[in-house]
């Protein structure tokens, strides 16, 4: 019932975050008619506040200033209103104001993000059982994203009713899973605020090696994934011909295919160890995803079967860097003598996030200059570039990451040699 608690809550956060991600470009072309270059704009310098908050919010949650379930509530009402604003809006013509709310979601999600993850890790030391609690809360945001995408097959709805309702039910369960979370989740905080010497800190950071090390697999994937993910909606329009409905039922069973691997990497990971069930999830995605260069024209049932072998891959990619970087923080406690869970697991959003705002200025910009029209049928260039962008690259990059990670050297039984120094 802990693992209940604690995950609850993502279930509702992660309700709009992957179909914000995908469809927010493709909404505003649509709906509202921004230029698709300056959307790319706008995601990009919105995402550029945002990543500079998220080491400030990670030292201010390692400060101890006060508990960190503040930071939990005051992000589920930053969400709430923004998510709002954007969604629920029936005209919106300036661009600002899609910059400014866009910005404050974000912020939302970083500090209700960090200190959620850091609570996590004061609850559980067991190497294996830090996954299992990873998983709980990944299981609850693939339950999320599973059933958002599962409204408009039930009640055909389009893609702007959809997010409407996703703001609904959004705003319902965050409120639920915030209250049973701040009641039964215990916040293991000292009263006193900590000294955490911000600079001293990133220097040592530098000199953790096994936490170097996961960060370039981290951020090499983290493009990876980012990606196909914005260009999902483009690829399925203007490559395979598809619409709305098609975008909905590939995305239902990707996401729900990632939902029911998450016991199976679990198990997987209690037998043969987290980071080789990781790399295998990453060398498997990349080899299926090689078939998406098979496609043609209308091929929506073959696509729909790799995105759902790719959906399972999906699973991995949740579930052990969290557990991963909770054992990289019980090191960084041995060697240097700090505790600073926030900071560590802000480089995990940093990341993400940098990852999504460079990809999506790349990728907008360069369809803005090759002459993007939604009301016009692309050009070969176009279809071109969506294709390589979409596949290729992740391909290549997923590839690249599995062979760094395969160098990566940190088991459980190094990790009960570090617990023993520290907890004893």
């Amino acid at each position: 019932m802990r693992n209940f608690y604690y995950a609850f809550p993502a279930f509702a956060f992660s309700i709009p975050t992957f179909p914000v991600m995908i469809m927010l470009p493709a909404f505003l072309e649509e709906v509202h008619r921004f230029e698709i270059a300056s959307v790319g704009i706008l995601i990009f310098f919105s995402k550029i506040i945002d990543i500079i908050t998220d080491p400030i919010v990670g030292w201010l949650n390692d400060k101890n200033f006060f508990s960190r379930k503040i930071y939990l509530i005051l992000g589920g009402i930053f969400c709430g209103v923004a998510l709002s604003q954007i969604f629920l809006k029936e005209n919106i013509s300036h661009e600002f104001f899609i910059f400014f709310w866009l910005s404050i979601l974000y912020f939302g999600w970083t500090i209700f993000q960090i200190p959620y993850l850091s609570i996590g890790y004061d609850l559980e030391r067991n190497f294996f059982q830090r996954t299992k609690l990873s998983a709980s809360r990944e299981f609850f945001i693939l339950l999320g994203l599973f059933c958002s995408l599962g409204l408009p097959m039930i009640f055909e709805l389009s893609n702007h009713d959809l997010l409407k309702n996703i703001v609904y039910i959004a705003i319902f369960f965050g409120l639920f899973g915030l209250t049973i979370f701040c009641i039964f989740i215990p916040d293991e905080i000292k009263k006193k605020s900590r000294k955490v010497n911000f600079f001293k800190i990133f220097k040592n950071l530098k000199n953790n090696k096994p936490l170097t090390k996961i960060l370039v697999v981290l951020t090499i994937n983290s493009f990876a994934n980012v990606f196909p993910m914005i260009l999902f909606a483009f690829f399925i329009t203007y490559v395979l011909g598809g619409d709305d409905q098609n975008r909905q039922i590939t995305l239902f069973y990707y996401f729900l295919f990632s939902l029911v691997s998450v016991p199976f990497w679990t198990r997987l990971s209690k037998r043969l160890g987290k980071k080789e069930s990781w790399t295998i999830s990453l060398f498997l995605s990349a080899v299926f995803f090689i078939l998406v260069f098979f496609l043609d024209f209308g091929d929506f049932t073959f696509f729909i079967l790799v995105s759902c072998i790719t959906g399972f891959c999906l699973g991995a990619d949740l579930i052990f860097p969290p557990s991963i970087y909770a054992d990289i923080n019980d090191i960084h406690r041995e060697k240097f003598k700090e505790d600073i869970s926030g900071i560590i697991f802000s480089l995990t959003t940093f990341i993400n996030k940098i990852s999504f705002a460079i990809v999506s200025i790349f990728v907008f910009g360069v369809l803005g200059i090759l002459g993007f029209d939604s009301e016009k049928p692309i050009s070969f260039e176009i279809k071109t570039f969506i294709i390589i962008s979409y596949a290729l690259i992740p391909i290549l990059l997923k590839i690249l990451s599995g062979c760094i990670l395969t160098k990566f050297k940190f088991d459980e039984i190094d990790l009960q040699k570090v617990q023993k120094k520290l907890y004893t």
